[in-house]
């Protein structure tokens, strides 16, 4: 049983709560969560069965006897975090906030259990990839602990964790098909506007998420990362279980790579 602590940076506003949606609130659940939706994204190698069978000796889960526990537990050491009302959807300037935490804080978490190393790439990756709440899907919630990172980089921080990785796949849960890194941006805000305003144009009939007539998670992550006091775009593709138009889907990436 090991004990590490991982310093970490919120680069864009968060929006995240727990019951009561009015007050901002990270958890560990949240961070685990996370961390199992991207480890299951880069494991398109594994049957089902398998990904079922390590996820569960990784995370936690329901074993065919009884219950398996997670290898590690978080906690946080960082408790009290700045709020304000933060507008979710910028390219409307409409008055319609959300309470959640603001960028540039540091978070200090703690990881407690077996093979930390392992642990702890997993939860970078988490964090480069995706954010944290709502609308992690487009730029809010980015968590950063290393300050320079490349598609090199992250290519190979996820064969450190799965040295059989591959873009392709047969399986039909979200395994990460395609991962670009964009251009520089001056500040957050424009970037977060530039994500609003590419999904607002190009998602009109839902191809890329919606919540209308049933839920439809996007399969199009995009993450913020900061170098040098500059932001960029990260857009991770995952399988999808409907059919992705590929020139719109190069339109609605171009708009913001």
């Amino acid at each position: 049983m090991g004990i590490r602590e991982v310093d970490c940076k919120l680069i864009t506003p968060m929006l995240i709560h727990g019951e009561n949606t009015s007050v901002a609130e990270l958890r560990p659940p949240a961070i685990k969560g996370a961390m199992r939706f991207w480890w299951r994204a880069i494991h398109g190698n594994l049957t089902l069965k398998e990904l079922k069978e390590q996820e569960s000796q990784l995370f936690g889960g329901a074993g065919e006897d009884s219950a398996v526990r997670s290898s590690f537990r978080i906690k946080l050491i960082t408790t009290s975090l700045q709020t304000a009302q933060i507008d979710p959807l910028p390219h409307k300037n409409s008055r319609f906030r959300i309470s959640g935490y603001t960028e540039n804080q540091n978070l200090k978490i703690t990881l407690i259990g077996k093979e930390l190393d392992k642990i702890i790439k997993i939860f970078e990756l988490s964090t480069i990839l995706g954010g944290l709440g709502q609308r992690s899907r487009r730029g809010f919630g980015s968590i950063q602990i290393q300050n320079s990172i490349s598609e090199e980089y992250v290519r190979n921080l996820i064969k450190e964790i799965n040295p059989s990785f591959n873009y392709t796949s047969n399986n039909s849960y979200p395994y990460i098909k395609n991962i670009k890194i964009g251009k520089e941006y001056q500040n957050m805000n424009l970037l977060i506007r530039t994500i609003s305003s590419a999904t607002h144009n190009h998602n009109r009939d839902g191809m890329f998420g919606s919540v209308q007539g049933g839920r439809y998670a996007s399969p199009v992550y995009i993450s913020i990362i900061k170098d040098n006091q500059k932001y960029k775009p990260i857009i991770i593709t995952l399988n999808s279980t409907k059919k992705i138009d590929t020139k719109r889907l190069e339109a609605f990436t171009g708009a913001i790579l």
